[in-house]
């Protein structure tokens, strides 16, 4: 046996090759409670800017009427572009907190700050395009999101302000290359969604905004019947109908002649409905989704009024107009506020001869309002 060259002593650890370096850089600590609770809030301010989003976004589809330009695809656009940021930024930051360090830092003040500018945004109607014209302003979308993500912000701060929150946001990890490429596959995901919706949004409200095509095939004679015909369909709906407090007929030229060089003209008839009758606007969306009629929508506008919409077939010998039946229809609306109203809509028809006679308001209202065309007595 050869002897030993060397004296006995404590034996050198072992380390398999490859591996030293491989230990330690992959070995780091887990993020405290406080920072993972953080990182839940991050998303759930996510998930509450893609909620606040789509209500912000129905609400604004109950100002579509055929044929009117709205400013729907602005304001559409609008909410779009003040909230949709927040969501990449939001969740690069909970990815970024599992790590800390500097990356962390930038994107969770981020994240406050966009949540801070996004409320001071939606809660200044003059921030908004055509803030005077839609009577909503913005107002309704700022408090939603102030009272939605507005804890959420408060308790995100409180955590990140603790010790271990603070301690975990000052460490410097190491630089990885997968995190960067998961950073770019979050933004890009979010430009293709906001691209998307944005195109969606655009296209709706052109669509909802159609003007009616100029045609002169359809005849004044009649009009006026089938829009009080359509009343009182919906009425007959209503359980307790007390009937009416007034009428407004409105004859209004729509600016353009025939071939044949007749005037055309739109009649637009309301009604304000007593007080009394329950769950009216159920009944009616209910009565508007059968028959004749063709329910368009049934919501609430960013004000919380219920407004509901639909279309009436109008027969007519030949010819199309671009509606939601794809028919000559008439368009309806009902509006639940302090004294409800109910709106017919006829499209353009043309005048052959100056129209004399009338026909007598339904429901006993006490004010009768005709303008546009003379009655004979």
């Amino acid at each position: 046996m050869k002897p030993l060259l060397t004296r006995p002593g404590p034996a050198a650890p072992t380390v398999l090759s490859g591996t030293a370096g491989t230990a330690d850089r992959h070995t780091r600590p887990r993020p405290p409670a406080s920072v993972q609770v953080l990182r839940i809030l991050l998303l759930a301010a996510t998930a509450s800017l893609i909620a606040t989003w789509l209500w912000a976004w129905q609400g604004v589809q109950a100002y579509a009427w055929p044929g009117i330009d709205n400013g729907l695809t602005e304001r559409g656009l609008a909410y779009l572009l003040i909230l949709a940021p927040a969501a990449p930024v939001n969740v690069i930051a909970a990815i970024r907190l599992a790590r800390g360090g500097t990356g962390a830092r930038f994107y969770l003040a981020a994240a406050a700050t966009l949540a801070v500018a996004q409320t001071v945004l939606l809660l200044t109607p003059g921030a908004m395009p055509l803030g005077d014209a839609m009577s909503d302003g913005s107002t309704s979308v700022g408090v939603r999101h102030l009272v939605t993500v507005g804890p959420l912000l408060i308790a995100g701060l409180w955590i990140a302000a603790t010790r271990k929150a603070r301690t975990w946001l000052g460490v410097t990890p190491a630089p990885r290359r997968r995190l960067f490429v998961l950073e770019a596959a979050v933004w890009c995901l979010a430009l293709a969604c906001a691209f998307t919706m944005g195109t969606e949004v655009r296209q709706w409200t052109q669509t909802a905004a159609a003007p009616l095509v100029p045609s002169g095939e359809y005849a004044e004679p009649g009009t006026w019947a089938a829009l009080e015909r359509a009343v009182a369909d919906t009425t007959d709906a209503i359980a307790d109908f007390a009937g009416f407090t007034a009428r407004t007929l409105d004859v209004v030229t729509c600016d353009y002649y025939t071939p044949a060089g007749l005037p055309t003209y739109r009649y637009e008839l309301a009604y304000e409905l007593r007080a009394g009758a329950a769950d009216a606007a159920a009944a009616i969306a209910a009565a508007w989704s059968q028959g004749d009629f063709t329910l368009t929508y049934d919501g609430e506008t960013l004000d919380g009024i219920r407004r509901v919409t639909a279309e009436h077939a109008f027969p007519t010998a030949d010819g199309t107009y671009p509606t939601a039946t794809g028919l000559h229809a008439l368009a309806l609306e009902y509006t639940e506020t302090a004294t409800p109203a109910l709106h017919a809509t006829s499209p353009c028809v043309e005048r052959a001869t100056e129209p004399t006679e009338c026909i007598l308001p339904q429901g006993n209202p006490t004010r009768d309002t005709i303008n546009g065309i003379t009655c004979r007595d």
